[in-house]
């Protein structure tokens, strides 16, 4: 953790953050054996995902009486997608990020890239069951 923190390593886009596997510290379950066991499953991105899509006491369990329409239902969304989970881990990334403004760099870590490797590590997965699996999961 120093090391990140003093810059000796280097926090690029092929890079894939704790935050997304499933643990009660985030990556906590991730198996060297086997990657995408628990991967898009952190709870910080699950939350993060309700948050957006749904609405933000949604993210945080509460019952919900809606003061607008929700994202999901804004943009005719009826599925989950890997472009959403890409979308979800971005916001996660910036949300924990050094940025206070948007900006598509931070450092040495470039967001576009971050979100296209997240879509193709799902849409390309060397294990159609596992994509199979994390899409029916998130829906």
């Amino acid at each position: 953790q120093k090391k990140l923190q003093n810059g000796k390593i280097k926090m690029t886009a092929s890079a894939l953050p704790a935050f997304l596997w499933a643990g009660d510290l985030p990556g906590k379950d991730y198996d060297d054996n086997n990657m995408f066991e628990g991967m898009f499953e952190g709870h910080l991105l699950e939350r993060t995902m309700r948050h957006i899509f749904t609405s933000p006491s949604s993210a945080y369990g509460e019952q919900t009486r809606a003061t607008r329409t929700c994202n999901a239902a804004l943009h005719d969304m009826t599925t989950v997608e890997a472009a959403h989970i890409a979308y979800g881990c971005l916001q996660v990334r910036f949300g924990i990020g050094a940025k206070n403004a948007w900006s598509e760099v931070d450092g040495d870590f470039n967001y576009r890239d971050f979100y296209n490797n997240i879509v193709d590590l799902i849409e390309d997965s060397p294990d159609p069951e596992w994509k199979d699996e994390l899409l029916r999961a998130w829906n």
